[in-house]
């Protein structure tokens, strides 16, 4: 059992550190930095404490250029940071100081901090600001994430996508598509990830993506679209089946094969208006196979015997508008 008066005592020592930090003390600078990172919970959780306590909005700058710059003033360098643990611990502290209010006190001093960083000239203070206010459910700093993705740091590209996650907003799905073509390492990670969480929101960008250049993304677009499983987007989807690569198209199918009965009026529609090939042949036959349902593979029994004939290029399209017309009357 903590003795009483010893927290408080603690807290002043706390707070009476900080308030030499503020005034330039190099030393105490350093000890602030070490007890956020330190890998000791209670030890960071008192410096967190003794931080809100004190709330001045220096110390909010102060933070914020620590965890967008790496320093704690223009002059000081973190030592901190050359161990991968503590700065990862360092970073996580001032973000759960950022986004998280223990007292309405607090509060207004540290989101004036941020929306004035939004003008600040230095990109990475303008950038981190914009993901600790989307964080906090700002809607508005969208763009400037979206301009994070195109122009920042690798580790600022990182902190936005996961901000843009945790915004859930359909505008947020364009920018993530271009992180999720930016490499195929970290960015192309945590962008996949990101769109995924935001379900059926990515709906809009996923569609847009099945023209997407990069074949790789066209690939998980189809497979996007497939897990969202709304049937408002089979169509689109559909058209996937005609891509000139063969991982994209059965991609494709698969994932319509998964939406089940609501795709197979995209899939006959696809199928009686373009010009078949082998590659689109044999996508459209594996996405109508698929399908699970007897009562399915009954109906379209016909055109998967078109689809295997010998005439399948002039049989196929015939017979999909013939079942087309059958689905759209039944």
């Amino acid at each position: 059992m903590i003795a009483p008066g010893k927290t408080t005592i603690r807290h002043e020592a706390e707070t009476d550190l900080l308030t030499r930090a503020l005034s330039g003390d190099v030393e105490a600078s350093s000890k602030t930095l070490k007890y956020l990172g330190s890998n000791n919970l209670g030890l960071r959780q008192i410096m967190q404490e003794s931080i809100r306590d004190l709330s001045d909005p220096r110390l909010w700058c102060r933070l914020l250029q620590c965890l967008a710059l790496h320093h704690w003033d223009n002059q000081l360098d973190c030592e901190w940071r050359s161990d991968p643990e503590a700065s990862h611990r360092i970073d996580q502290a001032i973000i759960e100081l950022f986004t998280q209010d223990k007292n309405e006190e607090e509060k207004p001093k540290k989101v004036m901090v941020l929306h004035e960083a939004l003008l600040d000239p230095e990109p990475a203070v303008r950038q981190t600001a914009a993901c600790l206010m989307g964080f906090r459910g700002n809607l508005h700093v969208i763009p400037v994430l979206a301009e994070t993705i195109e122009t920042g740091s690798k580790a600022c590209k990182v902190f936005a996508i996961k901000t843009l996650a945790v915004l859930k907003d359909k505008r947020c799905g364009p920018p993530l598509i271009k992180a999720l073509a930016m490499d195929r390492d970290v960015l192309h990670r945590e962008a996949h990830q990101a769109l995924r969480s935001l379900g059926p929101l990515a709906e809009e960008a996923w569609s847009e993506a099945l023209n997407h250049p990069d074949r790789h993304i066209r690939w998980h677009a189809a497979r996007g679209l497939g897990d969202i499983g709304d049937t408002r987007a089979t169509l689109t989807l559909a058209e996937g089946l005609m891509d000139v690569n063969q991982a994209v198209s059965w991609a494709t199918a698969d994932a319509l094969a998964r939406l089940g009965a609501s795709a197979v009026p995209a899939i006959l529609t696809v199928i009686s208006r373009h010009q078949l090939n082998e590659p689109f042949r044999q996508a459209a036959y594996h996405a109508l196979h698929s399908i699970s349902s007897r009562q399915i593979q009954e109906f379209v029994k016909p055109l998967l015997n078109a689809l295997r004939g010998p005439d399948a290029f002039v049989e196929a399209p015939t017979v999909a508008q013939r079942l087309l017309m059958e689905w759209e009357k039944a």
